[in-house]
């Protein structure tokens, strides 16, 4: 009897140290993994996930910023532009008053220009209003004097820009049209105006101030077609104009 107790003693004392090791009752261990563990597993993982949300909204935000760089490069690429000149004008004439066909030169003239346009890339195109004005060389044999020409055109005009060096740049310019030609003398004869067909080209060079600004000097020969007061009207401007671009 006493060795059944001392085996049943023995049996209850290796069960009970068996669940002490195991962590006490109701408790069981992990597959390879305790419960710390296993915590600090769903933290990371957790914290994964809210850096994957930040990364796909941070994603998002740099294509709406490339997006808007874009379309700002295009703007600035292709922007409209206001253009305001000043012109020094000569000209000449074969003057029809008189039968003769002589030629009549101008004094130094000066006029002004506004311009509306659009630059894209190298090339620029623009609607110009202009008008400049000059006296007449006083002429003796066609009974010329103290007479003023005047002309004002309305032309559509392009520029291609070349860049050579920093901001500065050549272009080559050409325009069609028509202009208004007008001749006032203190003889009723000679008074006279006309509407006509006009071209001009020219060259120069551009400063770019800023992205927005540049001013232009260059030279502009202007072809006028016959008119009923004058035929071979020719003029000769040397411009100087500031643009800005918006």
């Amino acid at each position: 009897m006493k060795k059944i107790l001392s085996v049943i003693a023995v049996s209850a004392f290796v069960l009970t140290a068996g669940v002490a090791l195991a962590g006490g009752p109701g408790k069981k261990m992990g597959a390879g993994c305790p419960e710390a563990c296993q915590q600090q597993i769903d933290d990371l993982n957790s914290s994964q996930a809210q850096q994957n949300e930040q990364l796909n909204a941070h994603g998002k935000q740099l294509e709406n910023h490339e997006g808007r760089i874009k379309t700002l490069e295009a703007d600035a690429y292709d922007p409209w532009y206001g253009r305001i000149g000043l012109r020094a004008a000569w000209m000449t004439q074969e003057e029809r008053f008189s039968g003769t066909g002589a030629d009549v030169d101008s004094d130094a003239g000066f006029g002004g220009a506004l311009a509306f346009g659009r630059q894209f890339g190298d090339f620029r195109a623009e609607l110009e209003v202009a008008h400049q004005a000059a006296d007449l060389e006083d002429n003796a044999t066609i009974g010329l004097t103290n007479a003023e020409l005047a002309v004002t055109t309305v032309m559509v005009n392009g520029y291609y820009e070349m860049p050579v060096a920093d901001a500065f740049a050549v272009y080559a310019m050409a325009g069609l049209g028509f202009a208004k030609y007008d001749v006032d003398d203190n003889v009723p004869a000679i008074d006279d105006s006309d509407n006509a067909f006009a071209y001009k080209a020219g060259l120069g060079v551009t400063y770019n101030f800023a992205d927005n600004m540049a001013a232009d000097l260059g030279y502009e020969y202007l072809g006028v077609a016959d008119t009923d007061v004058a035929e071979d009207i020719n003029g000769h401007n040397i411009v100087a104009s500031f643009r800005y671009k918006f």
